[in-house]
């Protein structure tokens, strides 16, 4: 009896160890190093606008160069914390180079403003619509109005580098020249300017516009507003004495 139990427990043992060597395999494959492509797409991630290229690896990690429009720089990945390691600058582009006195040729000639043309083409990137107005104002910032169907832009152009901003957006009033206001329309907008007593409401034209002549009395005068039939603005305001 005494051999079974040891054999039974002999075999319970021999389970134990296979469970915990099986777990330690997969621990250790779980943590896979870094693969080239993971380094690639971390590297995108990190530095757009970049061309990596291997140049050496090892089982910890990954050597690229790095070129983009600034120059050369050398990158190293840690393949095991899937990380950049550090960034070395290897050489710059000429025109990022300066000279002796720390200057670069961008600094040695003054840049050419844009011309008026030029500020219009980039301020129509920014619409569609019909360039109204192109003007000159102070620190080299030309201001373009756009209208659009159904608004007006006022865009911002710096004439230095070529920046563009829209600064302002005004929606536009439909407008409908075949509408003539109501009576009551019109009898509103009076007495919106004068308060008081309606007493006549005449419609008439002249030289093709027509407008309302509203009649109102108040406690001291009698005043006659006159309003544009069609955008409702009131055209004058004559008081009687």
């Amino acid at each position: 009896m005494q051999r079974i139990i040891w054999m039974g427990g002999g075999a319970l043992l021999a389970v134990v160890l296979f469970v915990i060597v099986q777990q330690f395999m997969t621990a250790g494959t779980s943590a896979a190093p870094m693969t080239e492509g993971e380094a690639i797409q971390l590297i995108n991630e990190q530095y757009p606008d970049s061309t990596p290229e291997l140049i050496d690896e090892n089982d910890h990690t990954f050597l690229f160069n790095l070129t983009n429009d600034y120059g050369m720089y050398e990158l190293e990945i840690d393949r095991e914390n899937k990380s950049v390691a550090y960034l070395n600058n290897i050489s710059l582009n000429e025109s990022d180079e300066g000279d002796d006195n720390g200057t670069t040729e961008a600094d040695q000639s003054p840049s050419e403003e844009l011309t008026e043309e030029e500020v219009i083409a980039i301020a129509q990137e920014s619409s569609t619509g019909e360039v109204v107005s192109a003007t000159p104002l102070e620190n080299s910032i030309y201001e373009v109005i756009l209208e659009e169907d159904e608004r007006i832009l006022t865009v911002s152009v710096d004439t230095k580098s070529g920046e563009a901003q829209i600064t302002g957006e005004e929606a536009k009033i439909a407008e409908d020249p075949g509408r003539i206001l109501s009576e009551q329309e019109a009898i509103n907008i009076a007495l919106g300017a004068v308060a008081g007593q309606v007493d006549d409401v005449d419609l008439e034209q002249e030289n093709g516009v027509p407008y309302f002549l509203i009649e109102i009395e108040t406690d001291e005068d009698d005043a006659t507003v006159q309003i544009n039939a069609i955008s409702g603005e009131i055209m004058s305001t004559v008081w009687d004495d």
